[in-house]
């Protein structure tokens, strides 16, 4: 009878060990990423000739940057509310944006797919 309680004892401590042990984190700040901050920039959209991996031009295929700050982005649409023909019309030009800046894939949201990788600019809309 006496070893039954011991047992239980045991068992009892063991369980509330365990419990404990799952609990510390509760206390513990979880820090989330920082939100996508949306800004307005100004600047000026450029294009260039695509280039492949082993550093050879395609003049069929034109990428679109946004020059800002004395930096170049990669204009990403596939994130973007403000379409590529929508944006080919200020080529050259200065133009006020509203979006974020972002690093990773340009060419693909999927990461088991081949792109670039780097800085670019998603842009929400075009500010008049």
């Amino acid at each position: 009878m006496f070893d039954h309680f011991i047992m239980r004892a045991v068992a009892v401590s063991l369980i509330v060990l365990s419990l404990t042990a799952c609990t510390v984190t509760k206390n513990v700040a979880i820090q989330m990423p920082p939100a996508a901050n949306v800004s307005i920039y100004d600047g000026k959209v450029v294009s260039e000739t695509f280039i492949n991996k082993v550093g050879k031009e395609n003049p069929k295929i034109i990428d679109l940057y946004f020059e800002t700050g004395g930096k170049r982005y990669f204009i990403k649409f596939l994130d973007g509310s403000v379409s590529r023909n929508e944006m080919v019309q200020y080529l050259g030009k200065n133009v006020r944006i509203q979006g974020n800046v972002k690093y990773g894939l340009w060419d693909t949201d999927n990461p088991n797919d081949q792109s670039r990788v780097g800085n670019y600019v998603v842009i929400q809309k075009i500010v008049e």
